[in-house]
């Protein structure tokens, strides 16, 4: 059974060379995704969901592999990722098509995959802050901004 540290490594070695918007490498962005959807879980699992946090944890490890890299959901099974982890995956990889944000997000909310959707909001918030950033004249891109208000609103447990 793999792990979140296995994820992780594999993540290191698929990603390896790759930079974000900024040219930070994106092995950090990754971090800070993982990080804050594994502390949503966290929260979820204490709230009484169930929610399979180290699985969250290593799907955020890998929540743009297939996406961004040549890794398939098929290698993933092979590799040895439990079909939950690949299922988050697949639900968070944006179509080879020209599919928007509000149709991913309208795709992932009807799903009802609560750890998706808290990588999601998680991968959101990372990506709008690190454009905000280089942006500073657009504090939220507005396809941000109301993607992250559905989710939030899906994944609001009483907090």
């Amino acid at each position: 059974m793999m792990t979140s540290a296995d994820a992780k490594a594999f993540a290191r070695l698929q990603h390896v060379g790759q930079v974000d918007k900024a040219g930070e490498p994106y092995l950090a962005h990754l971090e800070r995704v993982t990080f804050a959807a594994e502390r949503r879980a966290q929260q979820a699992q204490v709230a009484g969901l169930a929610l399979q946090v180290d699985q969250v944890t290593q799907a955020a490890w890998l929540h743009h592999i297939v996406e961004d890299t040549s890794v398939t959901p098929e290698e993933l099974r092979t590799t040895g990722f439990a079909e939950p982890v690949v299922e988050m995956v697949e639900l968070l990889t944006k179509p080879k098509g020209q599919a928007s944000e509000e149709e991913c997000t309208a795709k992932l909310v009807q799903s009802g995959n609560l750890g998706a959707i808290l990588i999601k909001l998680s991968d959101n918030e990372d990506t709008a802050s690190t454009e905000c950033l280089l942006h500073p004249e657009d504090p939220v891109p507005a396809h941000y901004a109301a993607s992250m208000a559905r989710l939030r609103t899906f994944s609001d447990w009483g907090h």
